[in-house]
């Protein structure tokens, strides 16, 4: 039996189909225009975009996808955007009131410091708070300290703040060798008291007894033996005296030195001031007046140191410019 001739394959040519193969599968159709155009791919795209390029705020772009996806805004974006509008029309009115934000707290500030102030001196004043309980009394020596305590006791309990120099002085006026006091407050509850009692310059014999004086002619007390002042020879009252005056002036200018060897002084007027110095007998300078009495004590210092102690020697000074020493007795 013969067999049936296969023609050759030619190149290229693809096999035939064998009756046995399996259907070809159906084509896909393409995709309708509203699937490619869905809610899902166009809100995707929108989202990509919006990362590339950055939004102008976050009110905006939330907006925007909502449009683009074609859904009505949310109660909560509603929300945010009236929010952002609140920020933004606070900061505005923040911005214009600032001056008038600042006048307040000014005026607030010096208003509670004032009131803190006028209350601390009410606590002061009103409370015990710094109320006296100790009394130093600072400066006596002619005077005894407990003498003067009990004249002013009476302010223990008194507030520093309250404390009257003019009631003090009321109190000490009784104390002719107080010169001068001042009050020191030492909070919280210290007054410290400084006297300056009145410094004697001569003795003034009133009658059989002599007395310490001081330069405004205040009596301080009887004359004691150690006593090494100058006799002041006047008449009279020495407070209303004005030899006495005349002499203190002299006294005052003396050199620091030459003040001790002062034995007497005497102003018979207001232009003749005499003075003698101890250890010799009628050894005594004419001053004359108080007028120059800087110049007239270095002219003294430099004929003090020419002469002998022991001699009987008058200085006349009372003309600075020229002066004149005489010898022996006059």
């Amino acid at each position: 039996m013969r067999k049936p001739v296969v023609p050759p394959r030619q190149a290229g040519a693809k096999p035939a189909a064998s009756k046995t193969a399996a259907p070809k599968p159906a084509a896909a159709k393409p995709a309708s225009p509203k699937a490619a155009a869905s809610p899902k791919s166009v809100a995707s795209k929108l989202s990509r975009s919006s990362a590339a390029k950055p939004a102008a705020s976050k009110v905006s772009s939330l907006q925007e996808r909502r449009k683009a996806k074609g859904v009505a805004p949310s109660k909560r974006a509603a929300t945010s955007e009236r929010r952002a509008q609140v920020r933004t029309q606070l900061n505005e009115i923040r911005r214009f009131t600032r001056g008038s934000r600042l006048k307040r707290t000014v005026t607030y500030s010096v208003f509670g410091s004032l009131l803190a102030l006028v209350l601390l001196v009410l606590a002061t004043i009103y409370t015990p708070m710094m109320s006296i309980d100790k009394i130093e009394i600072v400066g006596l020596h002619r005077m005894k300290e407990a003498t003067v305590r009990n004249e002013v006791k009476s302010l223990m309990g008194t507030p520093l703040t309250t404390v009257d120099e003019n009631q003090i002085q009321k109190r000490l006026a009784g104390f002719p060798l107080i010169e001068s006091f001042t009050t020191v407050s030492l909070p919280p509850h210290t007054l410290q008291l400084y006297i300056r009692e009145r410094q004697p310059i001569g003795i003034v014999a009133v009658g059989a007894s002599s007395y310490l004086y001081d330069p405004a002619g205040v009596q301080i007390g009887v004359v004691g033996s150690s006593s090494k002042y100058p006799t002041i020879l006047v008449t009279g009252n020495p407070s209303h005296s004005a030899s006495f005056r005349e002499a203190v002036s002299v006294l005052l200018a003396l050199p620091a030195d030459l003040f001790p060897k002062v034995a007497s002084i005497q102003a018979t007027s207001v232009d003749d001031v005499r003075i003698r110095l101890r250890g010799v007998a009628n050894t005594q300078i004419l001053w004359g007046d108080a007028s120059d009495s800087l110049l007239k004590s270095k002219v003294l210092t430099a004929l003090l140191a020419t002469v002998k102690k022991r001699q009987l020697v008058v200085f006349d000074v009372s003309s600075p410019s020229a002066p004149t020493v005489r010898f022996g007795a006059y």
